[in-house]
């Protein structure tokens, strides 16, 4: 069976991670996606480490594993006629450089919509298409600041920590191929594709949407350590244990709330769920025993309770491995493990083969860069 994507063909020109994970998802879903890359060089992915084999990068073979490579220089007027001549047989076109660019490249949206105008142009950038930011540089840290992620992750002091979650990149990726979907959806029934503009200091806003929405409806804060889902809840805590390992407790509702005191053995807790002052009783209690004591008594109870896993950890998940959520890919000489595609059908099986070498897909567009080339 076709997967759910088949026959939706998308022209990636853009770099990094964002862009890389927005199509990473489509291709995964069966689009066909051919990813414009600077002759020689490609995409900054391809050397990021651990290299799997010499010029093999982990990283680039997750971003661009099953897509098409042609390498093009958009500096030179006929590769960017090649581009336009690709573009008008596409559903959608991604591109994630800085405002203004892509118009002075020659492959902007207006250039686009005059040979497809069915065809989705999605921009994904830092700051969005306007705004006084726009023509800034940025990294997802800077994206999270910005937008008050890292205002609410932190100590108890107030000082605030790097958590390592990509936030602002995965999740504007996310978004990214959501708007292509929404995109190509209205294009199929109207005919018009249209500019998406997606933004990843938005994206990150998005993606603490609830503490944001109420600190708009009432001025809330969530400094770190003093909101209800960041650290100042008992119920709703993480907890160093007897080895120095963490657990964590996500029992908000009373019911889950009932059962951890009552395992616990701890019933002068019961009404003390909200309760700030329980936090330390708490703490006390699981720094009597190690991490995996309290789990054998707690985490296939219905009390929320879960272990602060490593990486190492997560991906030996049982639950992880049941469920096949990792995947192997091998190429020559080399095999990868790799997430798997978190959207599944029940009848359709996601599979993946390697990255394409750089260029490896150039005979695509071989006709177009002759000499008198017919139209696409």
């Amino acid at each position: 069976m076709s997967g759910p994507l088949a026959g939706v063909r998308i022209l990636d020109l853009s770099r990094l991670l964002p862009g890389g994970a927005a199509t990473r998802l489509l291709a995964d879903l069966g689009a066909d996606v051919v990813k414009v890359e600077r002759p020689e060089v490609g995409d900054d992915v391809r050397w990021e480490h651990p290299m799997l084999a010499p010029g093999v990068s982990a990283v680039h073979q997750f971003l661009d594993a099953g897509k098409r490579s042609i390498a093009l220089d958009l500096k030179r007027p006929d590769h960017v006629e090649v581009v336009l001549r690709l573009a008008e047989q596409f559903d959608a076109v991604l591109e994630s450089f800085r405002p203004g660019v892509a118009d002075r490249l020659g492959v902007g949206p207006a250039a686009v919509a005059a040979r497809n105008p069915a065809a989705v142009y999605v921009s994904l950038t830092g700051y969005g298409q306007d705004g006084p930011r726009a023509p800034a540089a940025g990294h997802d840290i800077g994206y999270e600041s910005y937008a008050g992620v890292l205002g609410t992750v932190g100590a108890d002091d107030g000082t605030p920590v790097l958590s390592g979650v990509l936030a602002a990149d995965m999740m504007g990726g996310t978004l990214g191929a959501l708007s292509i979907l929404a995109g190509v959806l209205r294009a199929r029934a109207t005919g018009v594709g249209g500019r998406v503009d997606v933004s990843l200091q938005e994206a990150a806003q998005w993606a603490i949407a609830l503490p944001f929405a109420q600190h708009l409806a009432d001025g809330s804060t969530w400094a770190p350590g003093a909101a209800p889902l960041n650290g100042v809840l008992p119920c709703y805590h993480l907890y160093r244990c007897a080895d120095g390992r963490y657990l964590s407790v996500g029992s908000l509702e009373q019911r889950f709330w009932a059962r951890l005191v009552t395992l616990l053995e701890r019933p002068d807790l019961l009404e003390r769920r909200l309760d700030p002052t329980a936090v330390e009783v708490l703490a006390a209690l699981f720094a009597t025993r190690p991490r995996d004591a309290w789990l054998a008594l707690l985490e296939q109870e219905d009390t929320c309770v879960a272990p602060v896993n490593t990486l190492a950890e997560a991906a030996a998940d049982p639950h992880l491995v049941a469920r096949e959520a990792v995947v192997d890919v091998a190429g020559d000489g080399w095999e990868v493990r790799q997430p798997g595609c978190p959207v599944r059908f029940d009848d359709w099986e996601v599979t993946r083969t390697p990255a394409p070498a750089l260029g490896a897909d150039d005979a695509l567009v071989a006709d177009l860069l002759s000499p008198g080339a017919p139209p696409a």
